[in-house]
Protein backbone atom coordinates (compact mmCIF):
# COMPACT_ATOMS: atom_id res chain seq x y z
CA UNK A 1 0.00 0.00 0.00
CA UNK A 2 1.57 3.69 -1.14
CA UNK A 3 2.13 6.04 2.40
CA UNK A 4 -0.13 9.07 2.15
CA UNK A 5 2.31 12.15 1.52
CA UNK A 6 2.95 14.86 3.67
CA UNK A 7 0.57 16.70 0.77
CA UNK A 8 -2.26 14.97 0.91
CA UNK A 9 -2.61 14.07 5.20
CA UNK A 10 -2.78 18.08 5.18
CA UNK A 11 -5.54 18.16 3.01
CA UNK A 12 -7.35 15.14 4.59
CA UNK A 13 -7.09 17.74 7.79
CA UNK A 14 -8.03 20.71 6.49
CA UNK A 15 -10.87 19.15 5.03
CA UNK A 16 -11.84 17.82 8.37
CA UNK A 17 -11.69 21.03 9.87
CA UNK A 18 -13.99 22.62 7.26
CA UNK A 19 -16.61 20.19 8.10
CA UNK A 20 -16.20 20.36 11.76
CA UNK A 21 -16.92 24.49 10.77
CA UNK A 22 -19.74 23.64 8.55
CA UNK A 23 -21.76 21.21 11.66
CA UNK A 24 -20.98 24.49 14.29
CA UNK A 25 -22.61 27.14 11.73
CA UNK A 26 -25.01 24.68 11.11
CA UNK A 27 -25.92 23.96 15.00
CA UNK A 28 -25.32 27.82 15.74
CA UNK A 29 -27.94 28.41 12.87
CA UNK A 30 -29.96 26.09 14.70
CA UNK A 31 -30.04 27.13 18.32
CA UNK A 32 -30.99 30.92 16.84
CA UNK A 33 -33.70 29.51 15.04
CA UNK A 34 -35.25 27.67 17.80
CA UNK A 35 -34.70 30.79 20.10
CA UNK A 36 -36.75 33.22 17.55
CA UNK A 37 -39.43 30.76 17.86
CA UNK A 38 -39.67 30.69 21.42
CA UNK A 39 -39.46 34.26 21.52
CA UNK A 40 -42.54 34.81 18.79
CA UNK A 41 -44.20 32.51 20.81
CA UNK A 42 -43.78 33.91 24.27
CA UNK A 43 -45.20 37.52 22.31
CA UNK A 44 -47.72 35.67 21.01
CA UNK A 45 -49.09 34.44 23.98
CA UNK A 46 -48.56 38.32 26.47
CA UNK A 47 -50.42 39.79 23.40
CA UNK A 48 -53.52 37.17 23.63
CA UNK A 49 -53.38 37.38 27.37
CA UNK A 50 -53.33 40.82 27.23
CA UNK A 51 -56.34 41.63 24.94
CA UNK A 52 -58.34 38.42 27.47
CA UNK A 53 -57.59 40.17 30.50
CA UNK A 54 -58.10 43.89 29.18
CA UNK A 55 -55.16 45.16 29.73
CA UNK A 56 -53.28 47.23 26.85
CA UNK A 57 -51.21 45.18 24.11
CA UNK A 58 -47.80 46.74 22.99
CA UNK A 59 -48.03 50.05 22.21
CA UNK A 60 -47.86 49.69 17.88
CA UNK A 61 -48.40 45.91 17.67
CA UNK A 62 -51.17 44.55 15.68
CA UNK A 63 -53.53 43.87 19.15
CA UNK A 64 -52.98 47.23 20.25
CA UNK A 65 -54.70 48.41 16.42
CA UNK A 66 -57.80 45.73 16.90
CA UNK A 67 -58.32 47.03 20.30
CA UNK A 68 -58.18 50.37 19.62
CA UNK A 69 -61.15 50.35 16.76
CA UNK A 70 -63.36 48.31 18.88
CA UNK A 71 -63.12 50.72 21.49
CA UNK A 72 -63.46 53.84 19.25
CA UNK A 73 -67.03 52.14 17.69
CA UNK A 74 -68.53 51.45 20.92
CA UNK A 75 -68.33 55.25 22.45
CA UNK A 76 -70.86 57.09 22.17
CA UNK A 77 -71.44 59.05 18.83
CA UNK A 78 -73.76 61.95 20.70
CA UNK A 79 -71.24 64.11 22.04
CA UNK A 80 -71.92 67.18 24.78
CA UNK A 81 -73.57 70.38 23.35
CA UNK A 82 -72.37 73.89 23.67
CA UNK A 83 -76.03 75.25 25.55
CA UNK A 84 -76.05 78.55 23.75
CA UNK A 85 -79.27 79.65 25.90
CA UNK A 86 -78.85 82.15 28.66
CA UNK A 87 -78.95 79.95 32.02
CA UNK A 88 -78.83 82.29 35.50
CA UNK A 89 -79.23 78.83 37.87
CA UNK A 90 -76.19 77.71 39.64
CA UNK A 91 -76.25 73.99 39.35
CA UNK A 92 -77.46 72.16 35.91
CA UNK A 93 -77.32 68.79 34.45
CA UNK A 94 -78.55 68.27 30.89
CA UNK A 95 -79.23 64.25 30.31
CA UNK A 96 -80.10 61.97 26.89
CA UNK A 97 -81.84 59.23 28.30
CA UNK A 98 -82.33 57.31 24.97
CA UNK A 99 -78.54 57.71 24.72
CA UNK A 100 -76.96 57.39 28.10
CA UNK A 101 -75.27 60.69 27.70
CA UNK A 102 -74.62 63.81 29.61
CA UNK A 103 -74.98 67.20 27.04
CA UNK A 104 -74.38 69.68 29.75
CA UNK A 105 -73.39 70.23 33.42
CA UNK A 106 -72.47 73.09 35.47
CA UNK A 107 -70.81 72.59 38.54
CA UNK A 108 -73.09 69.25 38.59
CA UNK A 109 -70.92 68.10 41.73
CA UNK A 110 -70.79 70.90 43.93
CA UNK A 111 -73.00 70.42 47.48
CA UNK A 112 -76.45 71.13 47.62
CA UNK A 113 -79.71 70.67 49.11
CA UNK A 114 -82.58 68.95 47.32
CA UNK A 115 -85.77 70.08 48.65
CA UNK A 116 -88.55 68.26 47.84
CA UNK A 117 -86.53 66.70 45.21
CA UNK A 118 -85.82 64.02 48.15
CA UNK A 119 -88.96 62.29 47.16
CA UNK A 120 -88.25 61.18 44.37
CA UNK A 121 -86.39 58.34 46.96
CA UNK A 122 -88.82 58.35 49.10
CA UNK A 123 -90.87 57.03 46.27
CA UNK A 124 -88.52 54.71 44.78
CA UNK A 125 -87.90 53.15 48.21
CA UNK A 126 -91.84 52.66 48.56
CA UNK A 127 -92.13 51.31 45.70
CA UNK A 128 -89.23 48.47 46.25
CA UNK A 129 -90.87 47.63 49.98
CA UNK A 130 -94.47 47.05 48.81
CA UNK A 131 -97.16 46.61 46.30
CA UNK A 132 -99.84 48.69 44.88
CA UNK A 133 -102.34 46.82 47.40
CA UNK A 134 -100.75 47.69 50.50
CA UNK A 135 -102.62 50.34 52.85
CA UNK A 136 -100.96 53.36 54.86
CA UNK A 137 -103.01 54.24 58.00
CA UNK A 138 -102.01 57.89 58.69
CA UNK A 139 -101.13 57.85 62.07
CA UNK A 140 -99.24 59.87 65.02
CA UNK A 141 -96.25 60.56 62.82
CA UNK A 142 -98.02 63.65 61.23
CA UNK A 143 -96.63 65.32 64.34
CA UNK A 144 -93.50 65.21 62.66
CA UNK A 145 -94.20 67.05 59.89
CA UNK A 146 -92.68 70.96 59.67
CA UNK A 147 -94.40 74.11 60.03
CA UNK A 148 -94.43 75.41 56.67
CA UNK A 149 -94.74 72.46 54.68
CA UNK A 150 -96.37 71.53 51.52
CA UNK A 151 -99.27 69.08 51.96
CA UNK A 152 -101.50 66.76 50.76
CA UNK A 153 -103.81 67.78 53.72
CA UNK A 154 -103.88 64.08 54.81
CA UNK A 155 -105.43 63.42 58.34
CA UNK A 156 -104.87 60.87 60.70
CA UNK A 157 -107.36 57.74 59.86
CA UNK A 158 -107.07 58.03 56.26
CA UNK A 159 -106.27 54.80 54.69
CA UNK A 160 -104.60 55.21 51.26
CA UNK A 161 -103.11 52.33 48.84
CA UNK A 162 -99.40 52.47 47.75
CA UNK A 163 -100.24 54.51 44.47
CA UNK A 164 -102.75 56.92 46.01
CA UNK A 165 -99.83 57.60 48.79
CA UNK A 166 -97.09 58.51 46.37
CA UNK A 167 -99.56 60.62 44.30
CA UNK A 168 -99.82 62.83 47.79
CA UNK A 169 -96.37 62.72 48.19
CA UNK A 170 -95.24 63.60 44.44
CA UNK A 171 -97.96 66.11 43.18
CA UNK A 172 -98.80 68.25 45.67
CA UNK A 173 -95.14 68.01 47.22
CA UNK A 174 -97.30 66.47 50.63
CA UNK A 175 -94.38 66.01 53.42
CA UNK A 176 -97.30 64.38 55.54
CA UNK A 177 -97.67 61.81 52.66
CA UNK A 178 -93.49 60.99 53.42
CA UNK A 179 -93.68 60.99 56.90
CA UNK A 180 -96.93 58.35 56.88
CA UNK A 181 -94.92 56.58 54.15
CA UNK A 182 -91.70 56.93 56.25
CA UNK A 183 -93.39 55.41 59.88
CA UNK A 184 -95.33 52.62 58.04
CA UNK A 185 -92.23 50.91 55.97
CA UNK A 186 -89.55 51.65 58.55
CA UNK A 187 -91.54 49.29 61.15
CA UNK A 188 -91.96 46.78 58.14
CA UNK A 189 -88.28 47.22 57.60
CA UNK A 190 -87.72 46.63 61.24
CA UNK A 191 -90.34 43.84 61.74
CA UNK A 192 -91.70 45.65 64.53
CA UNK A 193 -94.74 47.56 65.04
CA UNK A 194 -94.37 49.01 68.60
CA UNK A 195 -91.71 51.40 67.18
CA UNK A 196 -92.30 54.87 67.95
CA UNK A 197 -92.86 57.45 64.97
CA UNK A 198 -89.10 58.78 65.07
CA UNK A 199 -87.64 55.76 65.85
CA UNK A 200 -89.22 54.21 62.55
CA UNK A 201 -88.72 57.00 60.52
CA UNK A 202 -85.43 56.73 61.01
CA UNK A 203 -85.08 53.07 60.12
CA UNK A 204 -86.77 54.41 56.89
CA UNK A 205 -84.46 57.00 56.39
CA UNK A 206 -81.44 54.84 56.70
CA UNK A 207 -82.71 52.27 54.08
CA UNK A 208 -82.97 55.69 52.04
CA UNK A 209 -79.56 56.17 52.57
CA UNK A 210 -78.61 52.45 51.62
CA UNK A 211 -80.54 52.80 48.17
CA UNK A 212 -78.13 55.99 47.84
CA UNK A 213 -74.75 54.03 48.10
CA UNK A 214 -76.18 51.07 46.08
CA UNK A 215 -77.03 53.96 42.83
CA UNK A 216 -73.77 55.54 43.38
CA UNK A 217 -75.07 58.95 44.89
CA UNK A 218 -72.43 58.79 47.42
CA UNK A 219 -71.63 62.64 47.65
CA UNK A 220 -75.20 62.47 48.69
CA UNK A 221 -76.53 61.64 52.68
CA UNK A 222 -80.60 62.47 53.71
CA UNK A 223 -82.04 62.72 57.69
CA UNK A 224 -85.44 62.97 56.56
CA UNK A 225 -88.34 62.18 54.07
CA UNK A 226 -89.75 64.80 52.72
CA UNK A 227 -86.43 67.23 51.94
CA UNK A 228 -87.20 69.71 54.65
CA UNK A 229 -84.01 71.63 55.20
CA UNK A 230 -81.46 70.18 57.46
CA UNK A 231 -77.48 70.90 57.40
CA UNK A 232 -77.49 67.17 57.30
CA UNK A 233 -79.48 66.44 54.02
CA UNK A 234 -77.29 67.42 50.82
CA UNK A 235 -76.71 66.19 47.63
CA UNK A 236 -75.26 67.33 43.92
CA UNK A 237 -77.01 67.72 40.87
CA UNK A 238 -75.04 64.65 39.82
CA UNK A 239 -76.31 62.63 42.09
CA UNK A 240 -80.01 64.26 41.66
CA UNK A 241 -79.57 62.83 38.20
CA UNK A 242 -78.88 59.20 39.60
CA UNK A 243 -81.85 59.30 41.72
CA UNK A 244 -84.11 60.41 38.94
CA UNK A 245 -83.03 57.97 36.77
CA UNK A 246 -83.40 55.14 39.59
CA UNK A 247 -87.00 56.22 40.13
CA UNK A 248 -87.51 56.08 36.31
CA UNK A 249 -87.55 52.19 36.03
CA UNK A 250 -90.51 52.02 37.80
CA UNK A 251 -94.02 52.71 35.98
CA UNK A 252 -96.08 53.24 38.88
CA UNK A 253 -93.76 56.38 39.39
CA UNK A 254 -93.27 57.24 35.68
CA UNK A 255 -97.09 57.17 35.82
CA UNK A 256 -97.52 59.68 38.70
CA UNK A 257 -95.05 62.20 37.73
CA UNK A 258 -96.62 62.95 34.85
CA UNK A 259 -100.12 63.32 36.34
CA UNK A 260 -101.40 66.78 35.90
CA UNK A 261 -104.54 65.87 38.74
CA UNK A 262 -105.67 63.35 40.34
CA UNK A 263 -109.14 63.17 42.42
CA UNK A 264 -109.92 59.32 44.83
CA UNK A 265 -112.21 58.07 47.08
CA UNK A 266 -109.93 56.91 49.38
CA UNK A 267 -110.52 53.14 51.29
CA UNK A 268 -111.68 55.04 53.78
CA UNK A 269 -114.54 56.85 52.30
CA UNK A 270 -112.81 60.44 52.04
CA UNK A 271 -112.97 62.16 48.30
CA UNK A 272 -109.19 63.86 47.90
CA UNK A 273 -107.93 66.15 44.76
CA UNK A 274 -104.76 66.95 44.28
CA UNK A 275 -103.17 68.93 40.96
CA UNK A 276 -99.00 68.39 40.03
CA UNK A 277 -96.76 71.24 41.33
CA UNK A 278 -94.75 71.10 38.14
CA UNK A 279 -95.82 73.46 35.73
CA UNK A 280 -94.31 71.68 32.84
CA UNK A 281 -96.82 69.51 32.30
CA UNK A 282 -99.70 72.16 32.89
CA UNK A 283 -101.21 72.89 29.50
CA UNK A 284 -102.88 76.15 30.86
CA UNK A 285 -98.86 77.26 32.30
CA UNK A 286 -96.69 79.81 30.63
CA UNK A 287 -94.06 76.92 30.98
CA UNK A 288 -95.64 74.32 29.59
CA UNK A 289 -93.37 72.14 27.38
CA UNK A 290 -94.67 69.79 25.02
CA UNK A 291 -93.64 66.33 25.50
CA UNK A 292 -93.11 66.67 29.20
CA UNK A 293 -93.39 63.58 31.48
CA UNK A 294 -91.96 65.07 35.01
CA UNK A 295 -90.72 64.96 37.07
CA UNK A 296 -90.48 66.62 40.84
CA UNK A 297 -90.10 70.18 41.86
CA UNK A 298 -88.48 71.47 45.17
CA UNK A 299 -88.16 74.67 47.24
CA UNK A 300 -86.70 75.60 50.31
CA UNK A 301 -85.04 79.28 51.18
CA UNK A 302 -81.50 77.22 51.46
CA UNK A 303 -82.21 75.26 48.24
CA UNK A 304 -83.73 77.66 46.31
CA UNK A 305 -85.68 76.63 43.37
CA UNK A 306 -84.97 73.29 41.62
CA UNK A 307 -86.85 70.68 39.71
CA UNK A 308 -86.13 67.35 37.73
CA UNK A 309 -88.02 67.83 34.43
CA UNK A 310 -88.03 64.71 31.77
CA UNK A 311 -89.77 65.03 28.51
CA UNK A 312 -89.81 62.95 25.42
CA UNK A 313 -90.37 63.74 21.86
CA UNK A 314 -90.16 61.60 18.82
CA UNK A 315 -88.61 58.51 20.50
CA UNK A 316 -85.92 60.65 22.34
CA UNK A 317 -85.67 61.33 26.37
CA UNK A 318 -84.45 63.93 28.23
CA UNK A 319 -83.47 64.61 31.96
CA UNK A 320 -82.59 68.12 32.93
CA UNK A 321 -81.54 69.05 36.53
CA UNK A 322 -81.98 72.62 37.50
CA UNK A 323 -81.08 73.81 41.44
CA UNK A 324 -80.67 76.61 42.93
CA UNK A 325 -82.79 79.24 40.98
CA UNK A 326 -83.33 82.60 42.48
CA UNK A 327 -87.03 82.51 41.62
CA UNK A 328 -89.67 79.57 40.22
CA UNK A 329 -89.75 81.86 36.82
CA UNK A 330 -85.84 81.21 36.69
CA UNK A 331 -86.19 77.65 37.47
CA UNK A 332 -88.81 77.03 34.63
CA UNK A 333 -86.76 79.07 32.09
CA UNK A 334 -83.83 77.29 32.48
CA UNK A 335 -85.43 73.88 32.49
CA UNK A 336 -87.35 74.90 28.91
CA UNK A 337 -84.25 76.26 27.39
CA UNK A 338 -82.14 73.19 28.27
CA UNK A 339 -84.87 70.68 26.96
CA UNK A 340 -85.29 72.71 23.70
CA UNK A 341 -81.20 72.82 23.24
CA UNK A 342 -81.35 68.65 24.05
CA UNK A 343 -84.58 68.06 21.84
CA UNK A 344 -82.66 70.28 18.76
CA UNK A 345 -79.41 68.12 19.25
CA UNK A 346 -81.10 65.45 19.03
CA UNK A 347 -82.91 66.67 15.86
CA UNK A 348 -79.32 67.81 14.14
CA UNK A 349 -78.34 63.74 14.62
CA UNK A 350 -81.18 62.36 12.41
Amino acid sequence: MKKPTPRSAAAARRKKRLWKRRIAVIALLLVIVLLLAAIGWLLIRSLTEAVSTGDEPVSGSPSTTAAETTTTTAKPTYPTIAVTAPLTTPRIVLYDVTHDTVLYSKDADERCYPASLTKLLTATVATELCGPEEEFTVGTELSLVQPLSSLANLQQGYRLTRDMILDALLLPSGNDAAYVIAAHLGRKIAEDDTLSDVDAVRVFVNRMNDELIEIGATSSHFSNPDGYYSPDHYTTANDMLLIAKNAMQYDNIREAVAKTSVSYVLPSGQSVSWTNSNELIDPSSPYYFEGATGMKTGFTNEAGHCVVASATRDGAEMIAVVMGGLSADQRWSDAVALLNEAFAAEASHQ
